[in-house]
């Protein structure tokens, strides 16, 4: 039986054309801030589905303590769930309702922005890798066709053209595209429970924020009678 030797199929200048290239192509497309998003989502990948139930949880415990004791006490309860925690903890800080709906509508835009950008770079990799691939076959097969006369150096040559190929088909379809569409998919996950998360919370927001509109005070004009400010009473039959 024929036993494969694993390290022929280890080429460090194969791996770094495919790789670099791969990431250079990334860092155009995206620049340095997606490119650090991309691979700290992906750091995320194990993430389970039970994050939504933490956030529910913690949820009702933030309406609970916010109907007992007001806006103001959002903050106190420590939660499980980091988001939920982070809009309770604004809850507490907003003066009114109108400027916590602001920070929540930002908040989950930014997130989304965040999501689709590591996407994006992973599936712009997966898209850029075969490309590498075929650069680094070209690039081998000037060199093996450059050195017909000796067969010296033909077989590190013939190694490029096909290590290149192999590593980008590898890094497009085993690495780059698999990550990309886990990333897509916890993504639309963790938008669906933060969205229903932060709309709870600004139902609660919006019926427990106190009135902090200041009254009108009333001002008596110059010459007016003191007993015209106040109400006038109904004439008696």
């Amino acid at each position: 039986m024929m036993s494969i030797q694993w390290a022929r199929f280890l080429d460090p200048g194969a791996l770094l054309l495919v790789g670099l290239g791969c990431l250079l192509v990334a860092l155009v497309q995206n620049g340095i801030r997606g490119i650090m998003i991309g691979f700290a989502t992906s750091l995320s990948l194990h993430r389970t589905a039970d994050a939504g139930e933490q956030a529910r949880l913690s949820s009702v415990i933030v309406e609970d303590i916010v109907r007992r004791r007001g806006v103001s006490c959002a903050d106190r309860p420590a939660l499980a769930c980091a988001y939920t925690a982070k809009l309770a903890s604004e809850m507490s800080d907003a003066p009114d309702f109108a400027a916590f709906a602001h920070i929540v509508t930002q908040d989950s835009a930014t997130r989304n922005a965040a999501r689709a950008v590591a996407v994006q770079m992973w599936e712009d990799i997966a898209d850029a890798a075969p490309a590498l691939g075929m650069l680094g076959t070209v690039i081998g097969l000037v060199e093996m066709f450059g050195r017909m006369e000796s067969v010296e150096g033909l077989g590190t040559a013939m190694a490029l053209c096909l290590l290149t190929s192999l590593y980008g088909l590898a890094f497009a379809h085993l690495i780059a595209g698999p990550i990309a569409r886990r990333l897509q998919m916890l993504g639309g996950r963790e938008a669906a429970w933060q969205t229903e998360i932060s709309d709870r919370m600004l139902a609660l927001a919006r019926a427990e924020y106190p009135d902090r509109a200041p009254r009108r005070p009333v001002v008596p004009i110059l010459g007016d009678p003191p007993d015209t400010l106040q109400p006038k009473e109904a004439a008696t039959p």
